[in-house]
This record gives structure tokens, C-alpha cells and sequence, in this order.
């Protein structure tokens, strides 16, 4: 048997990555491709394979990120606009789904390496391995810290979307968010998204609300209030439906309930000659509706519901009796009034 140099046969397997990045798969011989990897496995150069690989990621990557990546990151650094921003997610999307690209057909072409070596040694897939390779190359490159920028990206482009109702590029944003959730996190080995961007979201989303309501209360009737908070709520629902993992839906709406609602439970209520007596006296079933759809998430805003129809009907109640007793008493005055006679 003659002598392979495991060297030259995964040059082989270099270069055939080079060309799979470069759009070039359908001129590869993936008989051969397969048949090199399966025979350095069975030699016992499985490690160099496996690494080797690797670090051709990994240079692909460092590569492209210097050619297509940095200049979007300073430009987004030296001022915050939506453009720029969205330029800096759009590059780092295109990279991302290139790489994916890629990695599905580099992992068929190292099958073998998957089945054998990967298994045995139980390590990472050669796909799996591709996507941490993106993430610590990429996302958190020490140098750049990429995905605080992404981050960062992302939340200016969604409250850009949500204080000025301004169009946004949602293809691009949902490419970039679909990264994050499918890319874990190396700490705490979760996704990424649940780890930078939702738990900032809900913050940034509260924060956002409180501000609305506390302005918003001041300037609305009760009716108006209500169906501004249904508009907002249902914006939400719908871009985290669009663009956002599904995981987020409930605890944005949530927070947008707990903002606008549940903290201004009897202030909406109370407001003066446009609250919820006002309503109930125009019988405004429509804001009515809008009003318990809205309260219904939260036991103590439907007690305070509650006690507050129930005290105005009491107070009702209380006014219909005294008038009864002043009428009764009236009457009964006028019984006992003795007729004057003229004599």
C-alpha cells in the first residue's frame, strides 16, 4: 500500500472549504471529498482533521470579518442612525448565512468524521463546531466584542420602530435575531438571544411604557387611554410574532400590561369626568370591553375593578334611599299639616 502524506490529503479538504465559501460546491468531486476524510479517520488522523478544519473556519471567518464587517462597526460606533445600523446587521447577516450555507455542506462532505471520530470522542458535530466557531470568532472576537454591537443594533432599530412608528428593514432584523437565538451562549449555555437581547428588551420595554402612561394619564380620558393601550399592546404582539423568538411574546405583553394597566389600575378609573362612572353612564360597552380584556390578566386590578363598580353602585344606591326617605318624609309633613277651615 502506498505511503498518503495525511498533510497533502487534507489540503484536499482545505481547499474544498475555500471553494464551498466561494459559491464553488458544485464543482467538487463529493465522492472524493468523502472518501479522503473517511481514509485520514481510518489512519488515525481524525484530531488533525477535526482541528484542522477548524482553523480553516476560524481564518475564513477573521477574514471576512476585517473585509465586510469592521467598517460597518465603526461607522455604527461613531454615530447611532438607523441606517447605520442596519448596514451593521445586514453585513453580519450576509456573513451568517453564507457560514450556514457552508456548514451544511461541509458536514455532508465530513459525514464520515461525524459517524467515527466526532462520536467516539464525543465531541461537537462538525455543524455544531461550525456555529461556535462563528460565535467566538465572529460574535465574541475579543478585539471587537461584536455582539454588544449587534445588540445594540438590534434594540435601536426596534425602539426606533416603536417611539416614531418608522419603517424598518424586519428582513434584516429577523435574520439577525434568528442568529442570536440559534447561536448558545458558552457561559451560561443558553441561547444567545435569551441572554443579551430579551431580558434587555423587557427592560428597555418597561421603561419605554412607564414614560407613556405617565404622560398619557394626564392627557386622556379614560375610553381614549384604553384603546391607545390595546393599539400598543397588539404592536407588540404582532412585531414580536414577526421578528422575535416565540418565547418572548408572553412576557412582552406582560410587560407592557403591567406598564400601562396594572400600575395605573385606579388612576384610569378615577379620572375625572372621563373615568369609568362616565363610561357606565354613556354605557360605552365597546371601551367597557377593551377595559376588562385589558384588566382580566390581573387579579388585583380586577379587585380593584370590582370594589370600585361596587362602591358606586352602593353609593347609587345610598342617594336613591335618602331621596326615598326625604320624599316620604315630605309626604308624611303634608299628611299631618292639619287643613285650615274658614270659620
Amino acid at each position: 500500500t502506498p505511503h498518503v502524506d495525511p498533510e497533502k490529503q487534507f489540503e484536499k479538504i482545505s481547499q474544498a472549504i475555500e471553494e464551498i465559501y466561494k459559491h464553488n460546491a458544485s464543482q467538487l468531486s463529493f465522492e472524493e471529498l468523502y472518501r479522503t476524510a473517511y481514509g485520514l479517520v481510518l489512519s488515525k488522523n481524525g484530531p488533525m482533521l477535526y482541528s484542522g478544519v477548524k482553523q480553516v473556519l476560524e481564518t475564513h471567518l477573521k477574514d471576512r470579518m476585517y473585509q465586510n464587517i469592521y467598517p460597518h462597526i465603526e461607522a455604527a460606533g461613531s454615530r447611532s442612525t438607523s441606517a447605520g445600523c442596519e448596514a451593521l446587521l445586514a453585513s453580519v447577516r450576509l456573513l451568517w448565512s453564507e457560514h450556514v450555507t457552508a456548514m451544511l455542506v461541509i458536514k455532508d462532505v465530513l459525514m464520515y468524521v461525524d459517524k467515527v471520530f466526532v462520536k467516539a470522542g464525543q465531541l461537537p458535530t462538525i455543524y455544531e463546531m461550525g456555529m461556535c466557531v462563528f460565535r467566538d470568532q465572529v460574535l465574541l472576537s475579543s478585539n471587537q466584542l461584536l455582539s454588544g454591537k449587534v445588540v445594540d443594533a438590534i434594540m435601536f432599530q426596534i425602539l426606533q420602530e416603536r417611539r416614531s412608528a418608522s419603517e424598518i428593514n424586519r428582513d434584516t432584523l429577523r435574520g439577525a435575531v434568528n442568529m442570536m437565538i440559534e447561536l448558545q451562549d458558552p457561559r451560561q449555555l443558553r441561547p444567545m438571544y435569551d441572554v443579551y437581547i430579551e431580558e434587555r428588551l423587557l427592560a428597555e420595554t418597561a421603561v419605554h411604557y412607564a414614560d407613556v402612561a405617565r404622560m398619557r394619564i394626564s392627557e386622556m380620558g379614560a375610553p381614549e387611554y384604553l384603546r391607545a393601550a390595546q393599539a400598543d399592546l397588539d404592536t407588540e404582539v404582532e412585531r414580536a410574532k414577526d421578528y422575535l423568538s416565540p418565547s418572548t411574546t408572553p412576557r412582552l405583553t406582560n410587560t407592557v400590561l403591567e406598564n400601562l394597566i396594572q400600575a395605573f389600575t385606579l388612576p384610569i378609573l378615577r379620572i375625572p369626568n372621563a373615568g369609568l362612572i362616565e363610561m357606565l353612564h354613556r354605557r360605552d360597552t365597546e371601551s367597557l370591553r377593551i377595559l376588562y380584556g385589558l384588566y382580566k390578566p390581573f387579579t388585583s386590578s380586577m379587585k380593584d375593578l370590582r370594589k370600585f363598580i361596587y362602591d358606586h353602585i352602593l353609593g347609587l344606591g345610598k342617594k336613591i334611599m335618602l331621596g326615598v326617605e326625604s320624599s316620604s318624609g315630605n309626604a308624611v309633613d303634608d299628611g299631618l299639616q292639619k287643613p285650615t277651615t274658614d270659620v
